[in-house]
């Protein structure tokens, strides 16, 4: 008798430490989107930004992806315009941590190739110049009709800079601390009909 009970005891121990292994293991992240709406259907210019921006770090290349950034741009030609002129001008790049750090990720823009800076305006079109758009080109076609007229294009987005601190600049992205930045990346774009 003591043979089975000690054989019955055996077993259900191992029964015990099975079902203690099987435990699922479980996470949950929660994804919350800043939301607002806007239509704006009378103003000479109006830019719409089509989609967000997410950059993710890549441990294999030390650094974090790149975006394509679609925009909208919209404008009311002028019946009298003999020529037209859209720049762009960087406004805000910079994205903060979400702790104390106070780490810092500096966002950089281009158009086609060409840096979009703080400092200067970056040409899209310039009709004049023979600057036509590119996939731009609708706008340069209509500027001088009394039309609303819409066309796309993208900006190239990409992380070209950090501290580690707000203050310390890093160049080995992998030396980051770990966590979440975020923040505006704001490009101005500047319309200029010139009429007769």
């Amino acid at each position: 008798m003591k043979k089975i009970t000690l054989a019955l005891a055996i077993v259900s121990a191992f029964a015990v430490v099975g079902t203690a292994q099987a435990a699922d293991v479980t996470a949950q992240a929660l994804a919350t989107w800043s939301a607002t709406a806007k239509k704006d259907t009378t103003s000479k210019l109006v830019v719409t930004p089509i989609g967000s921006l997410s950059f993710q770090y890549a441990e294999g290349i030390k650094g974090f992806n790149s975006q394509k950034g679609l925009f909208d741009v919209t404008i009311e030609g002028e019946g009298t315009a003999t020529d037209f002129k859209l720049t762009s001008k960087l406004v805000a790049n910079t994205l903060t941590q979400l702790d104390t750090s106070g780490s810092t990720l500096e966002v950089g823009v281009n158009y086609n190739g060409a840096a979009v800076e703080k400092t200067a305006e970056t040409t899209m079109i310039d009709v004049n110049a023979g600057i036509m758009g590119g996939n731009l080109s609708a706008l340069s076609g209509a500027y001088d009709k009394a039309v609303r007229t819409s066309a796309q294009d993208q900006f190239t987005f990409s992380i070209i800079g950090a501290t580690a601190d707000g203050a310390t600049a890093v160049t080995d992205f992998s030396t980051l601390p770990e966590g979440i930045w975020s923040g505006d990346v704001s490009v101005e774009f500047n319309a200029t009909w010139t009429t007769a």
